[in-house]
């Protein structure tokens, strides 16, 4: 499989009609919700955290598509996840289990997450496309930000509208 035209930035694409468009990024962080900073540092209270995306919804919608094929270009595959995220009224949380042990502290809900099928196309460059239809809904393909950064991922945001499973 071979893929022209996608642009050279680290990122994902999605490729619609003629062009390429580029999914925002954020940095996820995951937080307890209204919790001091010190009780955050000490793992006290609260048993989830939530990362969030700014906005309602992500600034690309994909209609009638409801298995997209996503395109990682600079992007390492081996630590990725495709979350469903829950609308706010001004932003999207992903919440997440947070476990005592330290060293796996936060993760994402089973039920958040979809699996997907990944393919190598030339390069850098790897395909993913959701093993299942998505859900009408917002969504966030989740990576590290670096290997070995298990807390730190950025989250590349799309939302899915019309012809989606349950349409």
């Amino acid at each position: 499989m071979g893929i022209t035209g996608i642009p050279a930035p680290r990122g994902v694409y999605y490729h619609a009609a003629n062009d390429w468009v580029a999914l925002s990024s954020t940095v996820l962080m995951p937080f307890w919700e209204g919790r001091p900073a010190a009780l955050e540092i000490l793992n006290v209270g609260s048993d989830h955290a939530i990362a969030q995306l700014p906005g309602s919804h992500a600034g690309v919608q994909i209609a009638n598509d409801a298995r997209p094929t996503l395109y990682l270009h600079g992007i390492n595959p081996t630590d990725l996840y495709l979350v469903r995220a829950t609308s706010k009224a001004d932003y999207r949380e992903l919440r997440m289990p947070v476990s005592r042990h330290f060293r796996e502290w936060a993760h994402f809900r089973a039920k958040d997450l979809t699996a997907v099928e990944i393919q190598a196309v030339n390069g850098d460059i790897v395909a993913i496309k959701p093993g299942a239809d998505l859900k009408p809904g917002e969504y966030a393909v989740a990576t590290a930000f670096e290997p070995g950064a298990q807390w730190v991922r950025l989250g590349f945001d799309f939302g899915i509208v019309g012809g989606g499973a349950g349409q």
